[in-house]
């Protein structure tokens, strides 16, 4: 039915319900597993941004500083990413792992895209009203701004 299926991780226990759901449905057919998480580097520009007006070293040590915690960011998601391919390999299933640095969505899409995947598997933290009008929705950028189709599982179990 499927033969390429994505799984969007931050590292949640919610986003892993996604993995579950999409490895109920890869296992009956030869279906190919993405697992992929993005590290926004939001945090780290801001950091580096706010030092304007200041000397040249305080600039370049935070830069510095920003970079290092992107790499630490990225070894440890990719740990993470590989500890979970193990598990599904084990039972069998083909699991590709990728990390993207960036915003969460527009990378979410873009690799669906690249990698022609006909399903995307992901969880929602369940944010409405107020909070999601001004934080917004990863899950919901993906489903609007995508052409994969999305299977969306809530927050509340």
């Amino acid at each position: 039915m499927f033969s390429k299926i994505l799984v969007p991780l931050d590292g949640s226990a919610l986003s892993e319900k996604a993995l579950a759901m999409a490895q109920h449905l890869a296992r009956p057919a030869d279906t190919s597993l993405h697992l992929m998480q993005v590290i926004s580097l939001q945090p780290e520009l801001e950091a580096s941004h706010g030092i304007s007006g200041e000397s040249i070293t305080i600039l370049e040590m935070a830069q510095d500083a920003a970079r290092r915690l992107i790499e630490i960011r990225m070894a440890r998601g990719k740990a993470y990413l590989e500890g979970l391919a193990v598990q599904l390999q084990q039972a069998g299933i083909h699991v590709t792992t990728v990390m993207r640095e960036g915003a969460a969505a527009e990378n979410i899409v873009e690799y669906a895209k690249e990698q022609d995947i006909d399903l995307i598997v992901m969880s929602t933290h369940g944010g409405s009203g107020f909070k999601r009008f001004f934080v917004g929705s990863v899950t919901d950028r993906v489903i609007r701004s995508g052409e994969t189709p999305v299977l969306v599982l809530p927050a509340a179990p």
